[in-house]
C-alpha cells in the first residue's frame, strides 16, 4: 500500500520539480569594481573585466508530436523488454533481432508507444510452404500441396496522456492475400480502447487478444501448417477457450501493474456468435525478471443457446502457464532462450436432448518446449508439443474411450535481410496424430511441411 500511495504522489511531485524548473534563474550579483574594494584587496596591475549581464533563462519548449511517433518510447521504458532495471540505458532495441513487434507486446507489456498524437505503422508476412499429408486410412487419399499466402496489418494508435493518466485507443485493419472465395478481403484484428495510468492500471474494451502464457517459440505460427499439424489431430490446448480475437464476441479487460516483475489481467469475454450467447473470464498472472519469466492462467466460458426453452449449452474451463528463460543480451555474440509449458482443458457440453453430448465434451493436455540458439544476427529455433485428448464415447465392446494424441515438432532459421526490420525464416516441421475413436478404425496421419516467411515492420 505505502508503493502505491508514493506512485499516486509521483505525478503531483513530478508537476512541483517541472514548475520549479521552469522558474527564472535569480539575477546575478553585481560585479565588484576596483575602486569600491578596500585598499589591501585590489591588485596592483589587474585589468578590470568588462561586465557581462547575466542572460535571461529561455523558456521551456513543448516537445513537437510527430504524427510518426516512435514505436518504441526511450523515456520511461528503460530495459522494458528484457524486464531490466533503472540502470539500463534507454533507447529502441531492433526489431528484427532483438524484439518483437510492439504493435503485439509481449509478456502483458502495457504499451510501447505512449507519445501523444497519433501513431501509424504496421507489418507485413507472406508464407510460401509445401505440405505433404500422409493419411493410415485407405478410404482417405494422401495429400501434397504448396501454398502461399500472407497479409498485411495497418496500425492507428491514437495517445492522449496527462502526466501518468492516459487514454488509448488502437484500430488494425487487414489485407489479405490468400483470397478465399465469398470472403472479404478486409478484416480487423485490434479494435480497443483503454484509459487508466501507465505502469499501474489500466481499463480495455473492444477487440483484442489476451495475454499469451503458452509460448511456443520460433515456429508453430498461428493457423500455418506446422501448427495444424497432422490431420485429424487435436490442437494444442493453450489455455484459448477464452484467449483469441473472436468474431461476435466482445471483450474487456483489468490490467494491474503493482510492480515493475509483477503483472496481473482479468480479461473476460461476452456476446454471441452462431445462435449462442457467451460468458466467460480468463485471469492471467506474469512474473518477469527479465531472465526468467514465469505464466499462468484459468479460465471458464459458458455458451447458452438464444432460442427459449433450447437445452443445448457447453462450459469450458481450463488452467496453463510457462516458464521461459532468456539469457539473450543484444550486445552479446552468442545469446539463447528455452522455456517449457503445460495446460490442461475440460469441455462439458449437453446435446439438444438435455444429455451429454459425449463425443464433443473432450479433456485436453497439452505439454512442450522449444529453445533458441542466436549467434550473430541469425537465430535457430527448435520445439516439441505433445497433445492427448480423450472424449467420453465408451464402446461397451472394447472397454475403451476415444483417445487421440498429436506430436508436433520443427526446427527454424531467422535471419535479418539487409535492414534489421525485414527477416527470412525458414520453417521444418513434421507431425504425427495417432487416432484411436471408440466406434471407428484407429489410424496414423503424417505430415511434413516446409514454409518459409518473409516479415517487415514499419
Amino acid at each position: 500500500m505505502k508503493r502505491l500511495a508514493w506512485i499516486a504522489l509521483i505525478p503531483f511531485l513530478g508537476a512541483g520539480l517541472d514548475a520549479r524548473a521552469e522558474e527564472p534563474a535569480p539575477p546575478a550579483a553585481p560585479a565588484v569594481q576596483a575602486a569600491d574594494a578596500p585598499a589591501a584587496t585590489v591588485a596592483p596591475a589587474a585589468p578590470i573585466a568588462p561586465v557581462v549581464p547575466a542572460a535571461e533563462p529561455a523558456p521551456r519548449k513543448r516537445q513537437a508530436v510527430s504524427l510518426f511517433a516512435e514505436p518504441v518510447l526511450a523515456q520511461g521504458l528503460q530495459g522494458l523488454f528484457t524486464g531490466g532495471g533503472e540502470d539500463e540505458a534507454p533507447g529502441p532495441r531492433r526489431w528484427g533481432r532483438d524484439i518483437a513487434s510492439p504493435y503485439y507486446p509481449l509478456d502483458g507489456i502495457q504499451s510501447p508507444i505512449r507519445g501523444d498524437g497519433i501513431h501509424l505503422g504496421g507489418d507485413f508476412w507472406f508464407d510460401a510452404g509445401y505440405e505433404k499429408s500422409q493419411r493410415g486410412l485407405a478410404t482417405e487419399a494422401n495429400l501434397q500441396y504448396w501454398i502461399g499466402r500472407g497479409r498485411f496489418m495497418l496500425d492507428v494508435t491514437a495517445t492522449k496522456s496527462w502526466k501518468r493518466f492516459f487514454i488509448q485507443a488502437k484500430g488494425q485493419m487487414l489485407a489479405t492475400i490468400e483470397q478465399i472465395p465469398g470472403v472479404p478481403a478486409i478484416f480487423v484484428d485490434d479494435a480497443w480502447v483503454r484509459f487508466g495510468m501507465w505502469d499501474l492500471f489500466d481499463l480495455q474494451v473492444g477487440r483484442y487478444e489476451a495475454w499469451e502464457v503458452y509460448h511456443k517459440g520460433e515456429g508453430l505460427e498461428r493457423d500455418t501448417l506446422e501448427d495444424q499439424g497432422a490431420y485429424g489431430g487435436p490442437d494444442i490446448y493453450e489455455v484459448n477457450y477464452a484467449f483469441y480475437r473472436q468474431n461476435g464476441f466482445g471483450a474487456a479487460a483489468l490490467h494491474l501493474y503493482p510492480l515493475k516483475w509483477l503483472r496481473f489481467e482479468a480479461s473476460g469475454v461476452f456476446g454471441n456468435a452462431l445462435g449462442y450467447n457467451s460468458l466467460g473470464i480468463r485471469p492471467a498472472g506474469i512474473l518477469d525478471f527479465g531472465w526468467v519469466k514465469l505464466k499462468v492462467a484459468t479460465e471458464w466460458r459458458r455458451r447458452t443457446h438464444q432460442e427459449a426453452g433450447k437445452k443445448e449449452w457447453e462450459r469450458d474451463w481450463g488452467v496453463g502457464g510457462g516458464i521461459q528463460f532468456n539469457f539473450d543480451e543484444p550486445h552479446k555474440i552468442v545469446r539463447f532462450q528455452f522455456g517449457g509449458n503445460a495446460a490442461y482443458g475440460v469441455v462439458d457440453k449437453i446435446d439438444a436432448f438435455d444429455k451429454v453430448d459425449e463425443k464433443g465434451s473432450p479433456d485436453t493436455l497439452s505439454a512442450g518446449g522449444f529453445f533458441n540458439f542466436g549467434f550473430w544476427s541469425a537465430v535457430l529455433g527448435m520445439g516439441y508439443n505433445y497433445t492427448r485428448q480423450g472424449d467420453r464415447q465408451l464402446n461397451d465392446q472394447t472397454g475403451r474411450n476415444g483417445l487421440f494424441t498429436h506430436q508436433q515438432a520443427f526446427v527454424s532459421f531467422r535471419h535479418p535481410i539487409v535492414l534489421d526490420n525485414l527477416v527470412a525464416k525458414v520453417v521444418f516441421s513434421y507431425a504425427r496424430a495417432d487416432l484411436r475413436p471408440a466406434f471407428e478404425n484407429s489410424r496414423v496421419n503424417d505430415m511434413f511441411s516446409v514454409r518459409l516467411r518473409l516479415y517487415m515492420v514499419f
